[in-house]
């Protein structure tokens, strides 16, 4: 016999973790290469990489619908990924290289999600939600973070198929887990994920990015350097994985080690 008083209390929700890897189809996707102060892109970088010497700041902002994903549902996502160096990995037919990424600082609006990308590639998610809008005749691409807008992008973008652009990226990030009493990490390492990536791709001219972090807020650091500069922009259809990534470093079995 069931118990009416047990059946009728409301257990919270779980959120489901896909597994490894997922698919993302045609994500319109806003890629801005901006530079950076060098001492703050340093300082979010963990042992066993090093910054890049061009000082670029990877910005991406996207929303995609559930049908264009593997699992994952809808969602849009703002992330920070700072250029390292001597990891650069290849498109266009080895044509092109592109240098490696650390993910620095991602925002996503669907918990499904952020647990995915905390879990599976050790990237500390947090909520976040990216929007659009049209002020005077200008794009706007903007994430709001616990109800205020933090990162505004002001662009001019074009809706002309300027064609296609396939290769791979190299990601980093750093997985760390620590024991459920706290004190010392049972898992810490550094984690490289190769994203092999096709992308449609359309005209686009950034005019201004402006960061408003709360005060003392340490993404705020890597807002860019003025005047405003962005050697590299990216407006395309994007398909690409969320892959599994490989370890490349242990930190806790080379402690000590310098």
């Amino acid at each position: 016999m069931s118990n009416n008083n047990e059946a009728s209390v409301k257990k919270p929700p779980s959120v489901w973790s896909p597994p490894t890897p997922q698919l993302i189809k045609d994500a319109r996707m806003l890629i801005i290469g901006y530079r950076a102060d060098m001492s703050a892109i340093e300082e979010v970088l963990p042992e066993g990489l090093e910054p890049h010497p061009n000082g670029l700041v990877q910005m991406n902002m996207y929303e995609v619908p559930a049908d264009q994903t593997s699992g994952f549902g809808a969602f849009s996502l703002t992330y920070l990924s700072v250029e390292v160096a001597d990891h650069d990995s290849y498109a266009a037919e080895a044509a092109m290289s592109i240098p490696g990424r650390y993910f620095a600082y991602y925002w996503n609006s669907s918990a499904r999600v952020c647990a995915y990308v905390r879990e599976s590639i050790g990237v500390r998610a947090m909520p976040g939600e990216r929007r659009t809008e049209t002020r005077d005749d200008k794009f706007q691409s903007i994430l709001k973070v616990e109800g205020r807008d933090v990162i505004k992008v002001s662009a001019s973008l074009g809706s002309e198929l300027g064609g296609t652009l396939g290769g791979h990226l190299n990601y980093f990030s750093h997985r760390e887990f620590a024991k459920p009493e706290g004190g010392s990490p049972v898992v810490s390492e550094l984690l490289e994920f190769p994203l092999p990536f096709v992308a449609d791709l359309y005209d686009a001219k950034v005019e201004d990015i402006s960061f408003d972090f709360p005060d003392g807020h340490p993404a705020a650091r890597l807002a860019p350097i003025t005047p405003l500069e962005t050697p590299s922009i990216m407006h395309a259809d994007v398909t690409f994985t969320y892959s599994m990534g490989r370890q490349v470093r242990n930190y806790l079995s080379t402690a000590g080690d310098k």
